[in-house]
């Protein structure tokens, strides 16, 4: 609580000690989201999930349309017995494959991170940008490594545990697949050279080299898309074989099926995605080093490392919501089956679970920044601000409450005649939920950019407690470990 002069006190009304800072009050307000979000994952599961029909194969559900498929039973080679069940090679592969996207993702979205860098370095000189752009180029290296790794690992899976879907794969998209893995010679090349000759080349050639690796990533995100988006909208509804060559069918379809109707979206939204998962967890770290070190100069340097990381997984975030919403018009405009399962039908939980998860990143994002701006927000001048930034979070409280709501609860599909419809949760308010989110993250960016950019403010990084002003600023100078 507030002791005299505005000091927090620790419980007891007792101060805290030089160079200490009692978080009590900050650790609740973390500790109920993270809370609340337990409780809705229980409700979700127990609840939400049996009523919509979620715990029912898709096998079972689609039993219909399967009916007059013919049965084919190929698969015989003796490494696909993996002991799991008749799901065990897909409990496999999802294994291997999630954990290559994972990283896949995370190198995305520190490929534009690491450019953003070098070129804030070039334009300001500030030693600041070079230190953490050479130390996410390594961490970008390492991640690069594991993600080759499992993706390698993966389509062995694939080939030995799947033989005729990968060789339907192959022959459909063998050209998409064959810029992919040579994409990742590029990249190596671009990348190893990158880290490897930092501070020792040009800075104009270095910049070439960074921005050649991003571009270099991000087409090869849109080669493996082309098979990713066509699996749900193909752009072609039969094939007209012409030759069991490398292409086997006209160029007509073939282009249309590379380059189905949702490849672009799914791509963009990707990428905004990567850019948010990236920037969210070089605030992470971040903000473990802060705690962690014990020079002002060294909790200076973490507290503004964290402050940029926001602005970009913010900057991604707020993009998925309208990028998302473009894909899945896509979607319900191509695939309106597909469309149907996965909004209105038993996967619908998914899409719920998903829009929880981003309600509850905007709401610990805003509480996280009013809490480590507090030394800023609390000026007289700056107090109105303060005030707007914790109606903000009542919104967001607010808008989070109703992303959470279920469209439907009692039948498999929303149009079903037994279903009971929940007001709260249609998708026109749900738009605006969203736009609430988006533009108060939007305000959140501004308001970081302004202290992140600003000289004046400088002086001020690592200085946003009580605690932390306490220790003086002639100690000796750490930038602190590397990320």
């Amino acid at each position: 609580m507030p002791g005299p002069g505005g000091t927090r006190t620790q419980a007891g009304g007792t101060p805290p000690a030089p160079g200490e800072y009692d978080a009590r009050g900050d650790t609740r307000k973390v500790v109920g989201i993270l809370v609340a979000l337990a409780l809705f994952i229980i409700v979700l599961y127990g609840y939400i999930i049996p009523l919509q029909g979620g715990l029912i194969s898709s096998t079972a559900i689609r039993a219909g349309d399967l009916t007059g498929a013919e049965p084919r039973f190929q698969e015989q080679m003796p490494i696909q017995e993996v002991d799991l069940g008749a799901s065990g090679r897909s409990i496999f592969i999802a294994f291997v494959m999630l954990t290559h996207i994972l990283f896949a993702n995370l190198h995305l979205g520190g490929a534009w991170v690491l450019l953003s860098l070098v070129i804030l370095y070039l334009l300001s000189r500030k030693e600041r940008y070079s230190r953490l752009g050479k130390s996410v180029a390594l961490f970008n290296v390492i991640l690069f490594s594991a993600g080759a790794t499992f993706a390698a690992g993966g389509m062995m899976a694939f080939i030995a545990l799947f033989p005729d879907l990968s060789m339907n794969v192959f022959h459909l998209y063998w050209w998409p697949l064959f810029a992919y893995f040579i994409l990742y010679g590029v990249i190596i090349l671009l990348l190893f050279t990158f880290w490897f000759a930092w501070d020792r080349i040009r800075p104009g050639v270095h910049l070439a080299l960074g921005f050649g690796y991003a571009v270099s990533v991000f087409v090869q995100t849109v080669t493996i898309d082309t098979l990713a988006a066509g699996m749900l909208t193909p752009g072609v509804a039969s094939f007209s074989f012409t030759e069991s060559g490398l292409l086997p069918m006209t160029l007509d379809q073939a282009m249309a099926l590379w380059f189905n109707p949702t490849l672009w979206e799914l791509t963009f939204h990707q990428v905004a995605a990567a850019i948010a998962f990236f920037g969210f967890l070089i605030t992470t770290l971040a903000t473990v080093h802060y705690i962690d070190q014990k020079e002002f100069a060294a909790k200076k340097q973490w507290d503004w490392v964290a402050a940029y990381g926001i602005a970009w997984g913010l900057a991604g975030l707020i993009m998925q919501p309208v990028l998302g919403q473009l894909y899945m018009t896509a979607i319900q405009k191509n695939a309106p089956s597909a469309f149907m399962m996965i909004m209105h039908g038993p996967r619908a939980w998914a899409m719920l679970m998903m829009v929880t998860l981003l309600a509850g990143l905007f709401l610990t994002i805003g509480t996280y920044f009013l809490t480590r701006r507090d030394q800023l927000l609390s000026r007289p001048e700056n107090r109105t601000i303060r005030t707007i930034f914790k109606g903000f979070l009542v919104l967001t409280a607010v808008a989070g409450f109703v992303l959470v709501q279920p469209a439907w609860l009692g039948t498999l599909f929303i149009d079903d005649p037994g279903a009971w419809i929940n007001p709260l949760g249609g998708m026109p308010l749900k738009y605006v939920a969203l736009f609430v989110m988006a533009a108060i993250g939007a305000a959140i960016i501004m308001l970081d950019a302004i202290v992140l950019t600003s000289e004046e403010k400088e002086g001020q990084w690592g200085d946003t407690s009580p605690g932390v002003r306490s220790l003086p600023p002639s100690r000796p100078a750490s930038s602190g470990r590397r990320l």
